[in-house]
């Protein structure tokens, strides 16, 4: 009696023409005979485009036991089978194989090769041994033509190859018939299968892109049509995808449905690697309490897992270190994971644990060790196309670089690694996630002009927290501009501040806010300056009011808070250059008479200070905070100048004239100015300063100074 195996796939519907037999079958009773050898000869390479037929097969009930004898039973046997013990699938396979070759039936050969290759993707033992099923597949390949759903079930096992051989030309090839064959295949098994593997090339090359094409080519997806083993392949494609791309909602949804999964049929073997998923995207996101939980669960079953499934738990539990900030810890498993992984084989598997070591010497502080594993992971990377490797090894060897004292290599390297990071949009980094020594380098690639576009959307996307607060150019959720004209922007979009519709009383409260230094203002003096005439309660009231339309208009309540008795902006989320004119060390001292470093200094400063201190609103409050920002900016510039003066005169004197347009009112400046042509022997440029400092002062209802009077006088610039 014959054994029906019933199994359900993805593949087109196409011309089928050796079948007559199998469709026979349809109307006969279920008891039918078995299919002969010859008959699935025939119909083998047209059955994968006909999975509705595969109910219909009636296979020799010892067909696994004949493969020698009857390999096309033996091989459908294992294809139909439910992928429960794959060692003993790959015996089979063996069987079918030789007699193939022995018979030179290539087709037979190559789907053998294909079956077994992928049968290592689900029981992760030695991945040797694929090596040589490889070369079988590569010498059948070459003498058999297999087109559409049967070509497609043989490029499946590129998900089995990538673990051993990550840049084996073949995988490059087939994955770049994906959109074209799985636009033409119709679903069906084989079908998604290979989408499977396309998506897990792609995931391994750090092409986050081409994965997206293949997902949303694919909606709907029904994984019913699939063994439980090679869904889960789909949902851990899924998962990564949702991992490396921030996705943390679509990975969780991908790593519970693979959980039921295994539930529902009982594979409890695979539990461990979802939730190894589960773990790592949960790292990802800077959630160690859920990567415990994960972690938790994989260690019920440790002791009796495969060396391979042990170290990826050890690895796993590096990356929890990292991210609590275990140092040593973290640098204990991940020498243990690196030497486990050597052990095992695969270079991708290696360069991974090699980035996880070199980022907890890091943590360490051993950072010359780091940088040498952290270069060697590069160079790794590179040879094989792991292109998210190579972003992120990057951004570990600059930093350590720049550590180290190479700034010129840290930021070589950095423009390099921020190059394959734009190419590929890359949102997070491979290894363990850590947020201060990325928005480190991205800070660094905003100052050097490295990839700017590309690191404010990276920074932005991750939500990183800027490491220095005086860097205008992050992409912050709330800047502040109070030097000249009064402006903000919100997520890098202006928000209106002028006209008659227009609330004005909300916008004042940040104009306080930047008078009191740009970070905060005592709620009192918010009252008494804004509702001077108010008895306390309409003040209370008033500035409530107030501040509920200014959150609105902001959009994030979180920017704005009440903080006990004052008003603060979230520093980590807010950027204004009064804060930032003060928390800036100007001091030239560190530059010494490296002239091209101190006018870069102070064309920073100019930039930063391009008027007045919300010039124009004469309220007393406003006026006193301008007369501090101007004592502020006077003081900050005045050494620089000072420097300039002895180092390259004509840099100072323009200083001095580009100083007194920002702010023409520097009457201190003026008369730096006014001594330092007189110093050169240019009265007539003397004179001008002089006329033009006083005319400013008179049209501004002041008189100059009597020190800048008797400067005049003495120079007999003023009868």
């Amino acid at each position: 009696m014959g054994r029906r195996f019933y199994v359900a796939a993805l593949t087109p519907p196409r011309a089928v023409r050796t079948l007559p037999a199998i469709m026979a079958r349809r109307s006969r009773p279920v008891a039918a005979a078995a299919i002969s050898e010859g008959e699935l000869a025939a119909a083998s390479a047209s059955l994968f485009a006909r999975h509705a037929l595969w109910r219909e097969l009636v296979l020799p009930a010892d067909a696994r036991e004949r493969a020698d004898e009857r390999p096309w039973s033996a091989y459908w046997a294992v294809r139909l089978g439910p992928l429960a013990d794959a060692a003993a699938d790959r015996a089979v396979l063996e069987a079918a194989c030789a007699r193939f070759e022995a018979d030179d039936q290539a087709l037979g050969a190559l789907l053998c090769a294909a079956a077994a290759i992928e049968t290592y993707y689900y029981d992760e033992t030695s991945l040797e041994p694929i090596d040589d099923w490889v070369q079988r597949l590569e010498a059948a390949l070459g003498r058999a033509a297999p087109t559409g759903a049967c070509l497609a079930e043989v490029m499946a096992c590129g998900s089995g190859i990538l673990l051993r051989q990550p840049g084996h030309h073949l995988l490059t090839e087939w994955a770049a018939q994906g959109p074209r064959l799985l636009t033409h295949l119709a679903p069906g098994p084989s079908r998604l299968k290979y989408a499977a593997f396309v998506v897990q090339h792609h995931l391994w090359r750090g092409e986050f892109a081409a994965c997206a094409l293949i997902l949303d080519a694919l909606p709907g997806v029904d994984l019913s049509v699939l063994r439980a083993p090679e869904a889960l392949l789909w949902l851990h494609g899924v998962a990564a995808y949702a991992r490396f791309t921030a996705d943390a909602e679509r990975g969780r949804r991908a790593v519970r449905e693979a959980l039921e999964l295994i539930e529902r049929h009982g594979l409890t073997l695979h539990a461990y690697n979802l939730h190894g998923f589960g773990t790592a995207l949960a790292l990802a996101i800077g959630d160690a309490d859920g990567a415990a939980h994960h972690l938790h669960a994989m260690r019920a079953t440790l002791a009796d897992r495969s060396q391979d499934d042990q170290t990826h738990y050890w690895h796993l539990a590096t990356g929890l270190a990292v991210l609590r900030g275990q140092a040593q810890q973290a640098l204990e498993l991940a020498r243990l994971t690196l030497e486990l992984s050597g052990e095992i084989g695969g270079t991708y598997r290696s360069t991974v644990h090699r980035l996880s070591l070199a980022n907890a010497l890091t943590l360490a502080g051993e950072l010359a060790a780091a940088r040498e594993h952290a270069r060697a992971v590069l160079e790794q990377a590179r040879a094989i196309d792991a292109w998210l490797n190579v972003f992120s090894a990057g951004l570990l060897v600059s930093h350590l670089d720049h550590h180290l004292g190479a700034p010129t290599q840290a930021d070589a390297t950095l423009a390099e690694a921020l190059a394959v990071g734009r190419t590929h949009d890359y949102r997070v980094t491979s290894g363990w996630w850590v947020p201060g020594l990325v928005a480190g380098r991205m800070a660094r690639a905003l100052v050097a002009g490295i990839e700017r576009d590309y690191a404010r959307r990276f920074a932005r996307r991750a939500a990183l927290r800027c490491p220095d607060r005086t860097l205008e150019d992050w992409p912050w959720h709330l800047a502040l501009r109070g030097f000249g004209e009064f402006a903000v922007r919100v997520d890098d979009e202006p928000l209106a501040v002028a006209g008659a519709r227009v609330p004005q009383r909300p916008l004042d409260l940040l104009r306080l806010v930047l008078a009191h230094g740009g970070t905060a203002v005592p709620v009192t003096t918010a009252l008494d300056a804004l509702w001077p005439e108010a008895d306390h309660e309409q003040q209370r009231k008033a500035f409530d009011a107030a501040l509920l339309r200014l959150r609105r208009m902001l959009g994030d309540r979180a920017l704005l808070q009440l903080d006990g008795t004052r008003l603060v902006l979230d520093p980590a989320l807010c950027w204004s250059d009064v804060d930032a004119l003060a928390a800036t060390d100007w001091s030239p001292a560190p530059l010494g008479g490296d002239t091209g470093a101190l006018v870069a200094l102070s064309q920073q400063l100019l930039r930063l200070v391009r008027g007045p201190l919300l010039d124009g609103l004469d309220t007393p409050w406003a006026m006193a905070a301008r007369e501090r920002a101007r004592r502020r900016f006077v003081l900050a510039l005045l050494p620089i100048a000072e420097r300039l003066e002895a180092l390259a005169p004509a840099e100072a004197t323009r200083l001095y004239e580009r100083a007194l347009q920002s702010d023409p009112l520097a009457e201190s400046l003026a008369r730096r100015l006014i001594a330092l042509h007189l110093s050169r022997g240019e009265r007539t440029e003397a004179l001008r300063a002089w006329q033009q400092c006083k005319a400013l002062l008179t049209l501004h209802g002041e008189a100059p100074a009597p020190a800048t009077v008797a400067l005049a006088r003495q120079a007999a610039l003023e009868a």
